[in-house]
């Protein structure tokens, strides 16, 4: 149910419509509230039809897109610029 306290949310490798039923209308909820949804799928699923950005990945894909998002994140909020709160959770949970 937080999904509606979220600003981006990625779908990857579920069709939310058909496997998480009663759970889909907090993405709806949230997309209300300005939530940015996007979808990474090879095939234009039926949640496809309601995100703001489809990645059309193939297969083997998934894993280096995570690596290079991880890679974005660690470089800018860890190596170009400190952000206290982000240190302290590597400190804390790393």
């Amino acid at each position: 149910a937080d999904w509606s306290n979220s600003k981006f949310i990625v779908s990857m490798a579920s069709n939310l419509n058909m496997t998480r039923t009663p759970d889909v209308h907090f993405i709806a909820e949230a997309r209300t509230e300005g939530t940015k949804f996007v979808v990474l799928s090879p095939d234009f699923s039926q949640i496809a039809k309601y995100c703001d950005e489809w990645i059309p990945i193939q297969a083997g894909q998934d894993t280096a897109l995570w690596m290079a998002a991880n890679h974005v994140i660690l470089k800018e909020y860890y190596i170009d610029r400190q952000v206290p709160y982000f240190v302290d959770y590597l400190k804390r949970y790393t």
